[in-house]
Order: C-alpha cells, then sequence, then structure tokens
C-alpha cells in the first residue's frame, strides 16, 4: 500500500497538477483519514516548489480545521495549485416522493456540471484514496480500490509517468486534428445494436480532459484521462443505444439498458422490471433529464477501457464512447454554447463503446470520413 501511495503521490504532484517551484499548494480533505497521504503530497510537493502546503480539512464544505505543514513560518502566499482528497461515501437511500435538490442528487453522483464556469485561475486535481468503504463497493466488480487504482494508473509500468505524459500528447494531437476537420454531423454505430445518428453543436468544438488555467498552465482535473468530448445538438439525436458497460442509476446497478432517442430525447427505454423503474424516476426529474447534449470518446487504449466499474462517475464517463443525457460536462461549454445547450440539474452517461463500434461524421467539406474505428481514433492520412 505504502509503494501503491507514493506512486500515486507522483502522478498527482509531476503529471496531474505539473507543480512548479514557488508554487503553494493547497491539499483539501473531508476525514483524518486522509491526512497521511495529503502529508505525502506535501513533501512531494515541496521537493520541486521549495514552499509547505497549506492542509484543509472540510465538512459540509466548509472548513473546520487548517494548518500549515513542512513550512519554517506561517504561509502568507494564497495557493497557486489544488487538490482534493476524496473518500468512498455510501449512496444515500432512495426514497418515494423525494425532492431531488442539489445535495442529494450529489449523493447519487448525478448532478450536473454549473454551465458556463470558465477556465479555472489555478490548476487543481481530485484524487479519490482507496479505502474500505469503497472496497465494499466494489464488492460486485471483484476488486480492491487499491488495485482499481493500480490498474487505471498503470503503476506496474517503471515509466508511468512517462505514459501519462505520451496519453497527453496524443489526445492533444487527436483534438486539435478533429477540431480542424469542422464536422458536422455524426453517425456512431457497432455490432451490439446501437446506431445513433446527430449534429455537433454548430458552436462548439472538442475538448479533452487535459484543462488549461487563464494563465496557460496545464492540468488533469481527474488524475486519470485520455478522452474528447463535444456538444452535441440537443434537438437532433435519433435511434437505439446499448449500454456496453455497468452503470449505476440512484446507487442500483444496471447492466442491461436499451434506449431509444427521437428528436434529442429519450422516447423508449426497454430493461429490467427495475430499471425501467429507475429510468422513469430519472426522467421524470426534469424535461430535459434525457435529451442528450454530449458524446464523448475514448479509446480501447485508455487504462479505463478494462474495467467494469469505478463507482466514480467522471471516471466511468471515460471508461469508453459514451452519450451523456442531461446536463454536459461543465468543459464542454463555452460562452456562446450556455443558451444552445441542455441546461439541467441531472446528468447521467450512457456507455455504447466497443470493440466494433465506428464513427463517422460529415466534414466541413460535406465528406463522410472515418473518425473513430476498431477502438481507436482513425486518421485516414496515416493509411499506406
Amino acid at each position: 500500500m505504502d509503494l501503491l501511495f507514493d506512486k500515486y503521490a507522483d502522478a498527482v504532484i509531476y503529471s496531474a497538477l505539473e507543480i512548479r517551484e514557488g508554487d503553494v499548494l493547497s491539499i483539501n480533505t473531508e476525514e483524518d483519514e486522509s491526512t497521511p497521504f495529503a502529508k505525502l503530497l506535501a513533501k512531494k510537493a515541496k521537493e520541486i516548489t521549495g514552499n509547505g502546503s497549506y492542509i484543509q480539512r472540510l465538512e459540509d464544505g466548509k472548513i473546520v480545521d487548517n494548518f500549515d505543514y513542512l513550512s519554517p513560518f506561517p504561509l502568507t502566499k494564497k495557493p497557486t495549485a489544488f487538490v482534493y482528497i476524496p473518500l468512498w461515501k455510501d449512496y444515500p437511500i432512495l426514497k418515494r416522493d423525494v425532492e431531488f435538490d442539489a445535495p442529494l442528487l450529489q449523493g447519487f453522483r448525478l448532478l450536473s456540471d454549473p454551465l458556463g464556469n470558465g477556465e479555472p485561475s489555478v490548476p487543481f486535481v481530485s484524487c479519490p484514496l482507496p479505502g474500505e468503504a469503497w472496497d465494499k463497493a466494489l464488492e460486485d466488480s471483484a476488486i480492491s480500490s487499491s488495485s482499481l487504482l493500480y490498474s487505471i494508473l498503470e503503476l506496474d509500468n517503471e515509466d508511468y509517468i512517462r505514459e501519462m505524459e505520451r496519453r497527453k500528447e496524443n489526445i492533444r494531437y487527436e483534438e486539435k486534428r478533429l477540431n480542424a476537420m469542422e464536422l458536422t454531423e455524426c453517425r456512431i454505430a457497432n455490432d451490439e445494436g446501437t446506431d445513433l445518428t446527430f449534429s455537433f453543436l454548430k458552436t462548439s468544438r472538442f475538448h479533452s480532459s487535459y484543462s488549461k488555467t487563464t494563465a496557460g498552465r496545464s492540468f488533469a482535473p481527474s488524475i486519470v484521462t485520455g478522452d474528447l468530448f463535444r456538444l452535441i445538438d440537443p434537438t437532433s439525436l435519433n435511434g437505439w443505444l446499448n449500454v456496453s458497460r455497468p452503470i449505476i442509476l440512484f446507487g442500483e446497478r444496471i447492466s442491461s439498458l436499451s434506449v431509444h432517442f427521437q428528436g434529442g430525447k429519450i422516447d423508449e427505454y426497454r430493461g429490467t422490471r427495475r430499471t425501467e423503474e429507475l429510468m422513469e424516476i430519472y426522467l421524470s426529474e426534469e424535461p430535459t433529464a434525457g435529451r442528450g447534449s454530449m458524446v464523448t470518446i475514448s479509446e480501447v487504449s485508455n487504462p479505463l477501457y478494462s474495467e467494469e466499474l469505478t463507482l466514480y462517475s467522471e471516471l466511468d464517463r471515460m471508461r469508453c464512447v459514451s452519450i451523456t443525457v442531461g446536463g454536459p460536462k461543465g468543459e464542454a461549454v463555452e460562452e456562446e454554447d450556455i443558451s444552445r445547450t441542455v441546461d439541467s440539474l441531472i446528468s447521467l452517461s450512457l456507455p455504447l463503446g466497443t470493440r466494433t463500434t465506428e464513427i463517422t461524421a460529415l466534414n466541413g467539406k460535406g465528406e463522410e470520413v472515418t473518425i473513430f474505428s476498431d477502438g481507436f481514433f482513425y486518421d485516414e492520412e496515416e493509411e499506406y
């Protein structure tokens, strides 16, 4: 476990945050259990920054304890980077006739991002910590939280930091390439029953999970990244989607679900009786809850692809190709998109990607091009 935490901390400091000399790190926790890892992060940060770090403990979003660590004198400089260490918390119990306010939706991990957030001023990263509660929640997947984290960070690779950097370079290349193609209409189909057509939102563009601050600093907010995502026209999605990976809805595991879109919105769904009950509850939350808002594309080389379920919605969204219904990822929405995309308090990602999934689209010249095939981004110009 000590080796896991040591490598994990290196991934956070060196790759996700790209800490620099002179930085001051603020590490936010919610439980005393995460304090040893917070101190390890601070120790590794000081080797680069030369400064100590703030360690803050939060309760209900409020700071209840705050101290400087590894600083010979009180810190006065404001933080230039943030780390949040979440510990797994069980889902609340779904009750009938309950009002789904923001805190409850957050507990079910269904709360959407606010629109129009813009670029942050400082880099930040959320790095969930392995523990008994997360282990228990993963029992159906027959994997421990520490093993899961070790796998998705590829910590068995001696050059895992370099591998994270390589993925970063590759996804940025694909982001630039796809945006240059000026894609309009799109089709996603596979041999497992998914066949969808839609149009990209005209004002939108592809974004990657690697974010930038207003000053241009790069960072990876979700520690494990490697996907591209883009807004879709909220009235354009049509066809069938068969879920290819388990999802969690109101704290319950769903392994089989088919949904049909008409005019951008789910108008039919099929599954077990309980699955259909949960979908009915979800769709009744808001008129926009079942409206398609965003597509996510991840390659099979993404280390999350091999994982059945992580139980963290942001990580599970990146397992493969998926369609988000309800509110889209905040980073996908630029100022000119706010009035055109789906504004919803609730959000759910539906994974559909398999090795047979193929994505074709019309480019700016009206030509049909393949952009994803056999589990990878497809570049026709690289074919011999």
